[in-house]
């Protein structure tokens, strides 16, 4: 085996986008119990633009390769691999990495891609399908008729849950930010007794009308589970639309996204906003938990990379649901990383944001 050329996207230095890169490598050969993958596609979490604006906390020190998934075909094998696996198409996760035309992962976290999914479909689905599920099963041990509220319904996080709740027979209210993403979700979701949806805006009443729109589809008006990206301003209306022994699941900040360009010159005023909302971000004492029987739970699912065989477990229960492949992808090429980051986080998105990769 040899060494392979290939393109990077690499931040030198996280800050701004000025300092996000794409470079040219040589890719060592895939070590033992690795594959070398042809990447096809590259899947855009909100995690990338936190990385690439240092607002990430689990990012190691240094210069980094963002991106957690992808899809193409197994071009070479390290030792101890079959060689079945050649040529064949799959999709996966990684620990960062994966903004490269080329990558080497570990097996354990490469999965074959169904005949019928198109790579971009394959890369779109593993973290944010996973993240959802965990959410959902092992956080929320989410039962049939439970109550759910879902905040950024039409994302690629919110749409994965729909998905899964609609399999579990769940009763959901689901939140957008516009009125064109609440058009969209009536339109694939209105014959669904079980399902509505609102706008998140405005937050000063988003608690009355999150309880109007339960009572629509349910005889009660407070939730079991409170799936949350957006924290800010809903933080606290989710926790009181929370039943006693109610779960408010945080896994994002979407509210706490820069907007702009960021250059921290020009738009320092970005970052006074920023620094603004994080002095007063939710906070909240314990003993209210206790007093109220509620639970706060908050994960990133970065956390179950190294815990191999779990993250498989979950992977097995995902497939035994047969969930459709994601439907809606916003697709950008290789070279316009920046750009794709820029208008996912301008909030206006639906769905998976992807990066294809021409060979």
């Amino acid at each position: 085996m040899t060494t392979q050329t290939r393109k990077i996207w690499v931040v030198e230095k996280a800050g701004t986008f000025e300092n996000f890169k794409q470079e040219l490598e040589e890719l060592p050969p895939p070590p033992p119990n690795h594959v070398r993958i042809k990447v096809k596609c590259i899947g855009l979490n909100y995690a990338d633009i936190f990385l690439v604006l240092g607002l990430y906390s689990a990012t190691p020190e240094g210069k980094l390769i963002p991106g957690f998934e992808f899809s193409g075909v197994v071009e070479s094998v390290g030792d101890d691999i079959s060689e079945d696996w050649l040529g064949k198409r799959v999709y996966g996760i990684s620990r960062f990495g994966s903004y490269a035309t080329y990558i080497n992962v570990p097996i354990t976290y490469v999965k074959k891609t169904p005949n019928d999914w198109t790579d971009q479909q394959a890369c779109a689905y593993p973290a944010q399908t996973l993240t959802v599920y965990y959410a959902l099963e092992e956080l929320g041990r989410l039962k049939p008729n439970h109550n759910v509220l879902v905040h950024s319904a039409a994302g690629g996080c919110g749409l994965a849950a729909l998905s899964i709740l609609s399999k579990k027979s769940a009763k959901v209210v689901g939140t957008v930010g516009t009125s064109s993403k609440l058009d969209l979700l009536n339109q694939k979701y209105g014959e669904n007794p079980n399902f509505t949806f609102i706008l998140r805006e405005p937050a000063k009443d988003f608690e009355n009308r999150a309880r109007q729109a339960l009572l629509k589809i349910d005889e009660e008006d407070s939730f079991d589970i409170v799936l949350d990206s957006v924290m800010g301003d809903w933080f606290w209306p989710n926790y009181e639309l929370l039943k006693s022994e109610g779960k408010l699941i945080v896994y994002g900040s979407a509210s706490f996204t820069p907007t702009g360009n960021l250059h921290p010159i020009w738009n320092i005023i970005h970052w006074i906003k920023l620094g603004w909302k994080y002095i007063w971000r939710p906070t909240i004492d314990p003993m209210q938990i206790v007093k109220d029987n509620k639970t706060i739970s908050g994960f990133n699912l970065i956390h179950l990379y190294e815990k191999q065989e779990r993250m498989n477990q979950l992977f097995e229960q995902l497939q035994a649901l047969e969930l459709e492949p994601p439907s809606k992808i916003n697709e950008f090429e290789f070279d316009q990383a920046v750009e794709a980051l820029t208008h996912f986080k301008s909030g206006k998105t639906v769905g998976k944001n992807v990066l294809s990769v021409q060979h």
